[in-house]
């Protein structure tokens, strides 16, 4: 007998994209006293850019997490929560599941899986790809393709009914993308294939168009939701001297409404409560310190700005770009002549879990110009780098609670800022990124003038990349800030042994780099100087930290609704 809908078990499925999602939702899920069953891929595993094989052997992994999550949820007459797009290869699983195994007819097969299939994905432009090829999926999963093909069929004669002769609609809709080759579009599946879909704003650019008009066809079962957060992980249960100082301004009630931070937008300007937050950010500093200290062993000024860099360190969050503005900063300040405005301690941190041969060359890198920051003398007390690499969720949350910046530093439109950057937002921590994935989130929340936004938009990188206009070569000869921090990065003064970072050159300066890195080296170093500047004015950041704050009541969920 199929149990309860109200008691049915949940299964969350994510294939890396909304993997750092996952927590906030199966919290969310706990609160309302469900039964939740995880289904992921570890982030960081995926194909790098040209690499056939590596993505057969993806294809492979996501087909196998999708039969797995397919048959435990018909086993339970559970309900599928798809936590990102490319989790949607559960639906046509599901359907060969139920038609080839359990002799459904389709129709009732399909009213199955789009009854028990739910999506909460990010904004638009978050699922950077795999677009699955076609031919590799044939080759691969025929079945499934031929499923993919009766689901958009049936999908475009509704679109027909809808808009009787228009080509341009039923184009805009389908499910794969004619050219060459012939591609699967994972997020229109994740619409069709799904009984109610909310997906976070801002809506833009060429996906906006496709969902107004998925969600002409869809109606209400498609809507515009931010992403939501649990703020007990972040807040309440992780940064006690923040959540007493919230306590004494606004009384209890902030835990339960979270509107009630609204009143924060008055208060930033108030000497008393800035004074407050700031002491209360000062000793989430001293924690942080002293974890640095015993665990890497790099001695940090408490009054230092904590600037951090959590994730998978994979190439989309552009690990490079960070570490090639430490070398330009630590330049600076030893050869002389510039005095940095106030300390900085860099925070380069890796989420726990994450493997694969991309993690490991960025944190290689990243950890030989720490190295050579931390033993020079005259960086002291300037600069300070310490690398994690492995983060368990008490650091990730500690780091989180004593953050004055959140560096998202992904190429726009790459979903490199994923559910953690909310995580710092709702802390106060100040964002510095690119408009990409929940930084636009952010920025719709807390406004850019409390940001420190640079690089290209989603529209121009994609521009950039589809018209082959990137010429990183002419940047390296034009720019000298870019051409000297690239050729000490590789000299002896950072790399470990002689070579061991010639290939970092090789990768920045290669026309086909997904990931325009050196397209917004000019923009990123500005914006982290103006950054630091503004700490050293006390009063500035911390406004900007409080309104952060204020805005980020946006994202704070209660429950997390799968049915109904």
């Amino acid at each position: 007998m199929p149990t309860e809908t109200a008691h049915r078990p949940v299964h969350v499925i994510a294939a890396e994209a909304g993997s750092d999602r996952v927590p906030e939702m199966t919290g969310a899920l706990h609160a309302e006293r469900r039964t939740v069953l995880g289904h992921t891929l570890p982030p960081g595993v995926g194909p790098g850019p040209g690499d056939a094989e590596g993505e057969r052997e993806l294809l492979r992994r996501e087909i196998a997490l999708a039969e797995n999550a397919a048959r435990a949820a018909l086993a339970d007459d559970g309900v599928v929560l798809l936590a990102d797009a490319r989790a949607a290869m559960v639906v046509p699983e599901m359907m060969r599941v139920l038609l080839d195994e359990q002799a459904a007819s389709w129709d009732a097969a399909w009213t199955r899986v789009r009854g028990a299939t739910f999506t909460r994905a990010g904004s638009p432009g978050d699922q950077p790809g795999p677009l699955w090829p076609a031919e590799l999926l044939g080759e691969e999963c025929p079945r499934i393709l031929e499923i993919l093909y009766e689901i958009n069929r049936r999908h475009l004669d509704e679109a027909e009914e809808q808009w009787p002769g228009d080509v341009d609609r039923r184009r805009n809709v389908s499910l794969f993308r004619e050219g060459d080759p012939k591609r699967l579009r994972l997020g229109a599946l994740a619409i069709v294939g799904a009984g109610r879909v909310e997906m976070a704003e801002p809506w833009e650019g060429p996906a906006a168009e496709i969902l107004a008009d998925l969600r002409e066809m869809r109606g209400e079962s498609l809507r515009p939701r931010p992403t939501p957060l649990r703020a007990e992980r972040w807040l309440h249960e992780a940064n006690a001297p923040l959540a007493a100082a919230l306590t004494l301004a606004l009384g209890e009630r902030w835990r339960s409404t979270p509107e009630t931070l609204g009143e924060l937008e008055s208060l930033a300007f108030e000497p008393a409560f800035r004074g407050a937050f700031r002491n209360a950010r000062r000793a989430n500093r001293q924690r942080l310190a002293e974890l640095l200290r015993t665990t890497v062993g790099v001695e940090t000024d408490p009054d230092a700005l904590v600037d951090v860099r959590l994730g998978s360190m994979r190439d989309r969050e552009r690990v490079l770009l960070g570490v090639l503005g430490l070398v330009r900063e630590h330049l600076r300040i030893t050869a002389g002549g510039w005095t940095p405005p106030a300390p900085r301690t860099v925070v380069i941190a890796r989420e726990a879990g994450v493997s694969g041969p991309e993690a490991e060359r960025s944190l290689a890198v990243a950890r030989a110009v720490a190295d050579a920051v931390n033993r020079d003398e005259r960086a002291r007390p300037a600069l300070r780098v310490a690398v994690l690499p492995e983060c368990p969720e008490p650091t990730v949350h500690l780091l989180a609670a004593a953050a004055d910046l959140s560096n998202q530093a992904g190429t726009a439109g790459s979903g490199a800022a994923g559910a953690r950057a909310l995580g710092f937002a709702v802390n106060g921590a100040v964002t510095l990124g690119t408009r990409d994935g929940t930084v636009r989130e952010i920025e719709l929340a807390v406004g850019a003038e409390n940001m420190f936004l640079f690089g290209l938009g989603p529209l121009e990188a994609r521009a950039w990349r589809d018209g082959r206009v990137y010429r990183p070569k002419d940047v390296y000869a034009i720019d000298p800030l870019v051409r000297r921090a690239l050729d000490e990065l590789v000299s002896e003064r950072y790399a470990p042994e002689p070579g061991a970072l010639d290939w970092v050159r090789g990768a920045l300066l290669d026309e086909n780099d997904p990931w325009l890195v050196l397209a917004d080296f000019g923009e990123y170093v500005h914006r982290q100087d103006e950054a630091l500047a503004e700490f050293a004015d006390s009063r500035t950041f911390a406004e900007k930290a409080i309104l952060t704050l204020a805005g980020s009541r946006r994202f704070w969920a209660g429950s997390l609704e799968v049915e109904g």
